[in-house]
């Protein structure tokens, strides 16, 4: 039978359509083979093509001439560091300048490098730089809330091949954002704990939709899973903000990242799907009520007439069988660049 599930943190219903449901194997994405080429003459995030991104923020250097990740501000930014972040108010229509970074992390030299081939080690180094430009904004007072975020695949949105994420930092704090914060707080005041401490612990208990664990993170599939394969990874220590995460947590959730990303790439043959970041703004940092977690979501459905109109999504793939799929998939070694 169908099943209404609410997600413990959100308070949103999904949708799990049982009648409806699909076998995990059968949301294996089928496409036709590309040749994968470590260089592009096209690419502008290609080595040798530095001189096409506008002057570079930060790198990572290769031990030699060359480097392992850069970043660079976006050419076609969404914001403007330039412009001041001034209010305009008059009546009911309330709007600021575009005040505001956009970075791109440009995460390896190779074009065809997906982040679920390269070495665990490489993929902590990302997370490295995330953090290194996190808390450098997290200090401008001007900045409210920074979004860190991979698309991975034309249904993910992204426009270039070459593998690479973003990080904006706005202003202001969406409505969404600050709603999943009071949400964490009601529930601090009526219950005296972490909302995601307490989820996170009856998950390791209950096993059913634990993907993997390791010794500082765990991967879960949530019990209301808005859509297939819809993947939280969870610091088993309290943090609210990633800033947070010391060194030994990145290397680990370099590997725990890395291998949730092999088991999507093989076992759903490289899907689609977007990847973000959920951390405390700079004003929260330290709160007690909430828990920064990372969330990957492939690109297995779309969104219709349903989920726009009434806010809830459906699910046609049973998180708890989404879960034992997941466990069961074999991750080969790594084979990029270390």
């Amino acid at each position: 039978m169908p099943e209404l599930r609410q997600n413990f943190m959100t308070k949103e219903w999904v949708v799990i359509a049982t009648d409806r449901a699909k076998r995990p194997d059968e949301m294996v994405v089928h496409r036709a083979a590309k040749p994968a080429v470590s260089f592009s003459p096209n690419c502008p995030f290609c080595p040798g093509h530095e001189n096409q991104t506008p002057p570079e923020i930060l790198r990572l250097p290769d031990g030699g001439d060359g480097w392992k990740v850069r970043v660079v501000p976006n050419k076609y930014s969404a914001l403007s560091p330039e412009c001041k972040p001034d209010r305009t108010i008059r009546r009911s229509f309330h709007s600021m300048a575009g005040f505001g970074v956009h970075d791109i992390v440009i995460e390896t030299p190779d074009h065809s490098l997906a982040m679920a081939l390269m070495p665990d080690a490489h993929v902590a180094d990302i997370l490295r730089i995330y953090k290194t430009r996190y808390d450098e904004l997290s200090l401008d007072p001007r900045i409210a809330h920074v979004t860190i975020f991979k698309n991975s695949g034309t249904d993910a949105g992204t426009s270039l091949e070459h593998p690479h994420s973003q990080l904006i930092a706005t202003p202001v704090i969406s409505y969404q954002v600050r709603q999943r914060f009071q949400e964490a707080l009601r529930h601090y005041d009526e219950y005296g704990c972490c909302i995601f401490c307490q989820m996170i612990e009856e998950e390791l208990q209950n096993q059913e939709r634990i993907v993997l664990a390791s010794e500082r993170f765990v991967a879960v599939e949530l019990y209301a899973s808005p859509s297939p394969f819809f993947t939280h990874i969870y610091p088993r220590r309290h943090m609210a903000s990633f800033g947070d995460i010391s060194a030994q947590e990145i290397a680990d959730l370099g590997r725990v990242l890395r291998t949730l990303l092999g088991k999507l790439y093989y076992g759903l043959e490289n899907p689609d799907f977007n990847l973000t970041i959920r951390t405390a703004p700079a004003e929260l940092v330290g709160v007690r009520y909430f828990h920064w977690y990372l969330s990957v979501i492939p690109r297995l459905t779309r969104t219709a007439g349903f989920e726009l109109g009434s806010g809830m999504f459906i699910n046609t793939v049973i998180p708890e069988q989404a879960a034992e799929f997941l466990r069961k998939v074999k991750v080969e070694t790594a084979v990029g660049v270390s």
